[in-house]
């Protein structure tokens, strides 16, 4: 199920997405999904075979479902990064996943 077509109330905690999550009849699951488990850094983009994304990581955001932040280099410079969480976060019957 698409996460953003099938959530709602999306935010950003530390490194912890927060959403509201329709199941199968269309209720509504509070559920959590620490981003940092299942996102890395490469050389200033966001990793989503890696995981610990936040240890080499600036400014940290969410604007709606895209993670913004500012990630390291690794000769210490720091780039500005985006990525739609539709690509990495699923909800699976209530519940965030990773996709």
């Amino acid at each position: 199920m698409s996460f953003a077509a099938s959530s709602q109330n999306f935010r950003l905690v530390d490194t912890v997405l927060h959403a509201q999550c329709h199941d199968q009849h269309g209720n509504l699951h509070n559920s959590t999904l620490d981003l940092n488990h299942i996102l890395g850094n490469r050389e200033g983009e966001f990793d989503p075979y890696g995981s610990h994304f936040h240890e080499t990581s600036g400014i940290c955001g969410l604007n709606h479902t895209t993670l913004v932040a500012t990630l390291r280099r690794s000769d210490g410079s720091y780039r500005d990064a985006t990525l739609d969480l539709n690509q990495v976060v699923r909800n699976d019957n209530g519940r965030l996943v990773r996709a």
